[in-house]
């Protein structure tokens, strides 16, 4: 009897030890499958970032007590994208896939077909010709030159035609590029000073055409361009239309360089730059140099260069001649000498165009502590003038408070305000300043010319900015003005008595907010 109790005792303990057992084994299964499902979906991630990343099909996830052989990633079939069409403006440069698509479809790059190396095809296009519009390049006129950076250069964005709102931001980023030029080159020169802010940002506007990487960047922050802006340079060549402005464009440069055919694409269409050959013979390409501005600005600049270095490989030329009239003439009879007063200075008997009933649209500016005046011309052009309010107030004064938000919120207080009948008088003067551009340039902007990527201006061999001049000419008389330029708010009682009689800062502009010249007259005897 007790040996039956003790086999059953022994076998209850059995059945519970199995039970335990396979209880045990359930739960390890379930764990099992549970990390299976978690690394399969870890793998499904994985392969949809790989897949992502080079454009491959997605490869189901395998477990791993499966013997499949897990499928090698497939190549998606490329479709290929159309050229650029112009008359859509469409821009293709952050996709992807057109870039990759780019680089077969443009000539240069060697690109592999069926295992062999071929050079790519050129993508024939067509330019839209309309009445009013000049032909606007194509992604085949601007393909990548053939040296290292052609990775790197990108087209200038299509623009059928700029807008309003375009030609606005260009005139606050004139006005801006302005203001911060001026305050830099009065710091070279403490007496008269004159240049064209509309020339420089034309000659360096020209030159972003051709920037890469990092310099075109830095270019348009030195510009004030904001990003993307597509439309800067068709807005920058409506803004010059004018009947009182000529302007000119030309680029010299060595014969052993090849200029690539989609910035000459570009900057002709744009600026209608002139492509010239740079002669070997240093004196000679002075002189051809001089010539071409002579004959640009009317004889008015016929010296701009006095020596070229020997291994200067390339020169940006603009010129901008400008001629207007008062819309009321000064009578030369009533022209009188008057004192000029300069503060720390003797004063000066210069002569002075008066007249007791000038039309001007003028006020006295609070925070700028300064006489602010216009004088209409002809062709929507007027003459700022900004003057201390008391002639024993130093013309520092008032640059020290001048900033693109003071001098644009004058200019549309000018705009507000009414004409009318007042006593004038206003010094004559010629002035004639040069400036070197790439020293102040340096100073906006450290090293900007020294280290320029112009990989996009051409073909092969790397080319170098070796000097930039900027030369201005104004004069201003009874009959009107005369200028030419080349490169290599709170509201007080309206005057009724507009007296310049000491120094004064100057614009002339263009749609009453374009900066075409501006500067300083310290003594009106002095060019």
């Amino acid at each position: 009897m007790k040996t039956w109790l003790i086999l059953l005792c022994l076998a209850i303990m059995t059945i519970s030890s199995l039970q335990q057992v396979a209880s045990r084994r359930e739960t390890v299964a379930e764990r099992t499958e549970e990390l299976k499902v978690v690394k399969c979906q870890d793998e499904t991630r994985f392969q949809k970032f790989w897949s992502w990343l080079w454009r491959r099909k997605k490869t189901p996830c395998i477990e791993e007590d499966n013997e499949i052989t897990p499928t090698p990633f497939q190549d998606v079939e490329r479709r290929e994208e159309p050229a650029l069409n112009a008359d859509t403006g469409t821009n293709y440069e952050n996709n992807l896939d057109y870039q990759e698509t780019l680089v077969k479809t443009t000539q240069g790059p060697l690109h592999k077909e069926n295992g062999e190396e071929k050079e790519s095809a050129k993508v024939p296009t067509e330019r839209p010709t309309t009445e009013n519009t000049s032909p606007i390049p194509t992604v085949s006129d601007t393909s990548c030159p053939s040296n290292s950076c052609s990775q790197r250069w990108k087209p200038w964005p299509t623009c059928a035609q700029s807008t309003p709102e375009d030609e606005q931001k260009l005139a606050e980023a004139l006005s801006r590029f302005s203001l911060e030029f001026y305050k830099i080159a009065i710091q070279k020169n403490d007496g008269n000073m004159v240049f064209s802010p509309l020339s420089i940002i034309t000659t360096l506007s020209n030159l972003l055409l051709g920037s890469c990487g990092e310099t075109k960047d830095r270019l348009e922050d030195l510009l004030f361009y904001p990003k993307e802006f597509a439309c800067v340079h068709r807005a920058l060549k409506a803004l010059g239309k004018s009947e009182a402005l000529t302007s000119a464009n030309a680029i010299f440069y060595q014969p052993k360089f090849k200029m690539a055919s989609g910035f000459s694409n570009l900057t002709s269409t744009f600026y209608q730059t002139k492509l010239k050959l740079l002669s070997n013979n240093t004196q000679q390409a002075v002189t051809d140099i001089n010539s071409w501005v002579s004959e640009r600005t009317g004889n008015k600049i016929k010296k701009l260069l006095d020596d070229l270095d020997s291994d200067t490989q390339m020169v940006l030329l603009n010129a901008v001649y400008f001629h207007s009239k008062w819309k009321t003439i000064f009578k030369k009879k009533n022209t009188i000498t008057e004192d000029f007063y300069r503060p720390d200075l003797p004063s000066i008997k210069v002569p002075m165009m008066t007249s007791k009933k000038y039309p001007v649209t003028s006020y006295f500016d609070y925070n700028l502590q300064a006489k602010v005046g216009r004088f209409q011309l002809h062709d929507d052009l007027s003459l700022v003038i900004l003057v201390p309010r008391s002639q024993f107030i130093n013309l520092s004064e008032i640059e020290e408070r001048l900033t693109a938000t003071t001098v644009m919120a004058a200019l549309d207080r000018l705009e507000a305000l009414h004409v009318k009948p007042t006593i004038v008088m206003l010094p004559k003067f010629k002035l004639e300043s040069s400036q070197d551009l790439a020293e102040i340039i340096g100073e906006m902007d450290f090293g900007l010319f020294y280290d320029a990527d112009l990989c996009g201006m051409t073909q092969g061999e790397l080319i170098a900015l070796s000097s930039a001049k900027h030369k201005s000419v104004l004069q201003v008389s009874e009959e009107g003005v005369e200028g030419a330029a080349a490169t290599a708010v709170n509201l007080a009682r309206t005057a009724t008595v507009f007296e310049v009689q000491q120094p004064f800062i100057f614009l002339f502009v263009r749609d009453r907010r374009v900066p075409v010249f501006m500067g300083r007259v310290t003594n009106p005897l002095a060019s």
